[in-house]
């Protein structure tokens, strides 16, 4: 009889396909929301395997935490352009008018706020020591000798709207919700997509925020499970390439689809260990040294479970606009 592993992560197109029995592995996905899954993983390590933080995940290796490793699946990228709102009727215009600014962000450590950090660092000359640091509630980790945080109680969205901070760094706000003619904030970088293509066209950068980990007492009870797990987080994600669903929600979503997979080299989720991937999470760490949440240069293949480096146990590959996979 297959023994059971529970995977807790977001709800994605790629994957929809996920569980299954592999290697003798029975593999259940259940999502949840990514916050909560992250903070309970901290704090209650009640999850067998799930989706985390990258930035949160170096930040314990680097503290020593051997209680959870990681496979090299990254469900889930995003630039980090758009995560900077002001008022509406704000003065500010451009990121590099944030220097001297209070800028409110709910968790210094989160993955999203240390991509942003660096953005406005590589690409706009602010670096994160110009600017006011205002933080909300518990903080997931405390950083490191040298970073000035200014902690409140208030909602960081309502000091906005009140005038009491000049930028807020979240990747959604309420005002987002409401209808646009009701909206109190807006995106500081006017045309965030114009921003991205020029930030990875000169970094070659497409930021990783997730990664797949798993404790390290199921490693105990199921040896094959880093390689199952790879493999069908792999063939998930190269069956939601085939169905391409994103082409049939959209109008022009077929040649916003081509458009972005050629962009991409074909794949713009690419799991494994391989150059661009060591590229990115080098990048990561290079900015959480920078912001001193580590306090040491991070060894990438020490980061990750041995025997999932790569797609040696199914390779995706995409040609003429159909994927194709080997197992």
């Amino acid at each position: 009889m297959a023994q059971q592993i529970e995977v807790t992560g977001g709800d994605y197109e790629h994957t929809l396909g996920l569980a299954g029995i592999r290697d003798g592995i029975d593999i259940r996905y259940t999502t949840a929301p990514l916050r909560e899954v992250f903070i309970k993983m901290l704090n209650e390590r009640c999850y067998e395997a799930c989706e985390f933080s990258l930035s949160n995940y170096l930040m314990l290796k680097d503290r020593g935490a051997d209680w959870l490793h990681a496979i090299p699946v990254f469900p889930y990228r995003a630039f980090r352009h758009s995560t900077l709102y002001v008022r509406k009727d704000s003065t500010l215009r451009e990121p590099s008018e944030l220097r001297g600014k209070r800028i409110g962000v709910p968790d210094f450590s989160m993955t999203a706020a240390v991509w942003t950090r660096g953005i406005l660092a590589d690409q706009y000359q602010v670096q994160w020591q110009d600017l006011h640091w205002i933080v909300s509630g518990k903080q997931r980790f405390t950083t490191l000798p040298g970073v000035a945080l200014q902690t409140v109680d208030d909602d960081l969205e309502t000091m906005l709207i009140e005038g009491r901070i000049d930028a807020l760094l979240t990747p959604q706000t309420v005002d987002d919700q409401k209808p646009a003619s009701g909206r109190n904030l807006r995106s500081l970088i006017a045309n965030a997509q114009v921003e991205e293509e020029a930030y990875l066209r000169r970094f070659g950068i497409y930021p990783i925020n997730h990664v797949v980990v798993i404790r390290s007492d199921v490693l105990q009870r199921l040896r094959g499970l880093p390689r199952a797990l790879f493999d069908a987080y792999v063939q998930a994600k190269t069956r939601a390439y085939a169905r391409r669903l994103g082409t049939t929600l959209m109008p022009w979503g077929a040649r916003h689809w081509k458009k972005t997979f050629d962009l991409f080299g074909g794949d713009p989720l690419p799991y494994g260990l391989n150059e661009i991937n060591r590229k990115v999470i080098a990048k990561l760490a290079k900015h959480l040294y920078d912001q001193k949440l580590i306090a040491r240069s991070a060894d990438l293949s020490a980061l990750f479970l041995p025997g999932t480096e790569n797609n040696k146990g199914a390779t995706t590959a995409f040609k003429c606009g159909v994927y194709s996979t080997s197992e």
